[in-house]
């Protein structure tokens, strides 16, 4: 998960971090699938789960921008 987040210019530790919580994420959706969570709901994870990664991608690289 590290490795496909190596082109962004974030922190290094921002982009450790994130690939860790995606790693937790995929691991608790699989959980939650076998106790029977409904496709929408697992959906709604993903969803938000991908929508923290890019605010989380944007705002360090506007921060990043920002210091020149």
């Amino acid at each position: 998960m590290r490795e496909a987040l190596a082109d962004s210019s974030a922190d290094p530790q921002v982009l450790d971090e994130l690939a860790t919580y995606v790693v937790a994420v995929n691991r608790s959706l699989a959980v939650l699938s076998r106790a029977g969570t409904p496709d929408a709901q697992l959906r709604s994870v993903v969803r938000l789960a991908c929508a923290t990664v890019a605010d989380t991608l944007a705002r360090t690289a506007s921060e990043g921008a920002a210091r020149g």
